[in-house]
């Protein structure tokens, strides 16, 4: 969302409940640089609820014009759980998860805000660790169970 991200592209994994679900629906199978207007139902939105008090009004049909710039493989892998948890315990501790993100933010080269990385860093605790533990465990992270789309 331009207009939410002060003009930047927003990035989320697809499926896993990040975007509203009609969001989800609609971007499936999307190639990078096709563009879609969409019709999402409150259904497939925010429902009788509305949103953001007010400013998505209850019962709101939405409409988005999408333009998919580039997808990425997403890190719910084996591979990706060992490649972060470097002392083998099998579990990620916030201080493993923040090394990744620090490796991939340099590796793909965009500057970004330094308060950036503790926003993410804040968000996949928040959205994994289920038991707050303080770690986020081969469960947590997806790596033996699959919700694919």
């Amino acid at each position: 969302s331009r207009t939410q991200n002060e003009g930047h592209p927003k990035w989320f994994v697809l499926g896993v409940g990040q975007v509203i679900k009609g969001l989800d629906i609609a971007m499936m199978n999307m190639c990078p640089g096709e563009k879609r207007k969409v019709i999402i139902p409150p259904s497939l939105a925010y429902g009788q609820q509305g949103y953001a008090q007010g400013k998505i009004p209850p019962n709101a049909t939405l409409i988005f014009e999408i333009e998919l710039y580039a997808v990425n493989k997403g890190p719910r892998s084996v591979e990706a759980f060992h490649q972060i948890d470097k002392d083998s315990d099998k579990k990620l501790s916030e201080l493993e998860i923040s090394q990744y993100l620090k490796e991939e933010f340099a590796r793909d080269g965009k500057k970004r805000h330094p308060s950036v990385h503790d926003e993410i860093l804040a968000d996949i605790f928040k959205k994994n660790d289920h038991d707050g533990d303080g770690f986020i465990s081969a469960k947590e992270y997806n790596v033996y169970q699959h919700d694919e789309l």
